[in-house]
């Protein structure tokens, strides 16, 4: 079965670094997960998105701290959704103060034509994402949002969607992956971002003693199913 991503990226998967496409190549049926460890060199919100980014925090869905050099990590695990098709959970933990949880869950969603990321633990918040090879690294933007209500999604209008670019890649010059990533608004400007390095590790799934399982996030409606 192929990969989430590179399912997404297509013929152009086999431009990625090497590097890029073991950590992202990841299936469910290989019993495995990318285990990621490192620092965000800059993590950083406006002001004026803060009650929204407090918010978040609820659903382990973005937060309003900031900092330097803030220690994190990332576990990204395959599965396969209610639908038969790979899909991923993507688990980060930033050390600030309070410690943070981010959390979404990416799957491909064929009413849509593209992958949907179910953001928080609860996947009240959805979007279009589109991921892309640039000069050997993984390019992800998002495009149309919903918010899901009583089991209905609701399209966001412009001024309360957002736009966002996450760009990942291997350093041959370091030995480690890079990772930059923004989310703007059209009226609050760059809602958050951060930009960091780390290393991976590919590991058995059982090998992880505090890894949860599969999101159940795969199992409910996406955007367009049932429109």
């Amino acid at each position: 079965m192929t990969g989430l991503f590179e399912r997404e990226v297509g013929d152009a998967w086999e431009t990625l670094h090497p590097c890029v496409r073991d950590r992202y190549g990841l299936e469910s049926d290989e019993g495995r997960e990318a285990v990621g460890a490192g620092q965000m060199y800059d993590l950083d919100r406006t002001p004026l998105a803060v009650p929204v980014l407090w918010l978040g925090t609820l659903d382990d869905f973005l937060f309003p701290e900031r900092g330097t050099n803030i220690p994190f990590t990332i576990i990204t695990e395959p599965f396969v959704d209610d639908e038969g098709n790979e899909a991923l959970v993507l688990r980060r933990r930033f050390d600030t103060s309070p410690p943070r949880t981010f959390v979404d869950t990416l799957r491909w969603n064929p009413a849509r034509g593209c992958l949907t990321d179910l953001f928080g633990r609860h996947g009240y918040v959805a979007a279009d994402v589109h991921i892309d090879a640039e000069d050997g690294a993984l390019a992800l933007s998002i495009g149309t949002q919903w918010l899901r209500v009583g089991g209905r999604y609701l399209e966001l209008p412009s001024p309360l969607s957002a736009g966002g670019h996450l760009r990942d890649w291997y350093d041959d010059d370091d030995g480690r992956f890079r990772v930059s990533a923004a989310i703007t608004n059209s009226v609050l400007g760059t809602v958050f971002e951060y930009e960091g390095a780390f290393e991976n590790e590919l590991r058995p799934r059982e090998a992880v003693a505090d890894a949860a399982p599969p999101s159940a996030l795969g199992g409910i409606d996406l955007p367009g199913e049932n429109a």
